[in-house]
């Protein structure tokens, strides 16, 4: 399997080679990209106006692609007027907006006048992403156990041994990202098929909808985070049992859920993300707006979540709970919301609740005037 430094070394060699018609390319098949899923990502190589190669992130949940602003500049792209667009959390972001003339993958693949989304940092190692477009505009297979991308422009020959899945493509969000029909626990769900999210999430009209967020189940405390959010919308991890998609069925997930009454832009539930998707040999056919999968024999790791089972959040300097998992050791040793952390800076005070599993915690906290200790050890609790 090639390694993220095998995908910038292709666009490399792009670099060298200069551009391949892609009619000429896709005479005797596939139009063939490398990928590569790293660090819970799904990355690839490509030259922008001529400069590179750089890395980005292929992001199928995403209605439009985006660039760093300082990259934008570097690389000459045009300033456009673009529009507005709706968080996780009904806010709206706005955004710099950037054409650029020429993007070019390895495969010699080019596309003119791309029109990205500027953003005021970058995304680790990648300089951007790019949106669902990139998989959906052709029959194309996404293959993570040979880290390729495979673009059939004549359309693919034929779907044998691969299994539609039900859904369809999601024709009102500006890109035809695909929508997927499933049930978590039981409870049906249509959800963006997402490799640029991490994993399974909910939004907050799906938690409401599954009470979940009312339920007594173990949660951790996390936060969800979107376009326009900016500290982002409460959310907690649970554990599901069964996450089914058509005849495919994935046990034990974690779900991040977001709290009632916060929504996205778009009218699905939630997203389903690379730690499932990574597991599935996927095939687009667009012409009937489908998404075939098989399975690839990959397994995903098993996630992790905040050990504590704290929230904390910093309030007029002041390290404040915010919210307490259910079962979490936090909770066994008596720490409850609205509780202030004492004894160092916000900083601080997260170093000392986070850490690995049998790491001791001591912490002193406040409440209603009375400081107390309380002390706990770190271990998973569901």
């Amino acid at each position: 399997m090639i390694d993220r430094r095998g995908v910038i070394g292709g666009g490399a060699a792009l670099a060298a080679a200069g551009l391949v018609p892609l009619r000429a390319l896709a005479a005797d098949g596939p139009v063939v990209n490398h990928i590569v899923v790293e660090d819970g990502r799904v990355w690839i190589a490509a030259m922008v106006n001529g400069k590179g190669p750089h890395f980005f992130i292929v992001d199928t949940g995403g209605v439009l692609s985006l660039i760093y602003d300082g990259a934008a500049k570097e690389m000459g792209l045009d300033p456009v007027q673009g529009r507005q667009m709706v968080g996780v959390g009904g806010k709206v972001a706005d955004y710099s907006w950037y054409s650029a003339r020429e993007v070019r993958l390895a495969s010699g693949t080019r596309f003119t006048n791309m029109l990205f989304a500027g953003m005021g940092r970058k995304l680790g190692e990648a300089v951007g992403a790019f949106g669902a477009g990139l998989f959906t505009t052709y029959d194309s297979d996404f293959d993570f156990v040979k880290g390729e991308w495979r673009a059939y422009i004549g359309g693919r020959p034929d779907f044998d041994g691969l299994t539609r899945l039900p859904g369809r493509f999601d024709k009102g969000s500006g890109a035809d990202r695909i929508e997927l029909d499933a049930t978590i626990d039981g409870h049906e769900v249509q959800c963006i098929a997402d490799t640029g999210a991490p994993g399974l999430s909910l939004n907050g009209r799906a938690a409401r909808n599954s009470g979940l967020w009312e339920s007594d189940k173990p949660y951790a405390p996390a936060r969800a985070f979107g376009i326009g959010d900016g500290e982002g919308v409460a959310a907690r991890f649970y554990r599901t049992k069964e996450l089914k998609i058509g005849q495919l069925v994935f046990n034990d997930l974690m779900v991040k859920v977001s709290a009632p009454g916060t929504l996205s832009g778009g009218g699905q539930d939630g997203l389903i993300g690379l730690n499932v998707l990574s597991q599935l040999h996927l095939s687009t056919d667009v012409s009937a707006g489908a998404l075939y999968a098989a399975r690839n024999g990959m397994q995903a790791p098993r996630e992790s979540y905040p050990l504590s089972g704290l929230w904390i959040d910093e309030v007029k300097g002041k390290s404040v709970v915010g919210d307490v998992g259910i079962g979490s050791p936090a909770a066994k040793a008596g720490v409850r919301t609205g509780d202030v952390l004492v004894g160092g800076d916000f900083r601080a005070m997260l170093r000392a609740i986070g850490g690995p599993p049998g790491k001791a915690v001591s912490l002193k906290i406040e409440r209603s005037g009375t400081q107390q200790d309380v002390s706990y050890t770190l271990a998973p609790w569901f």
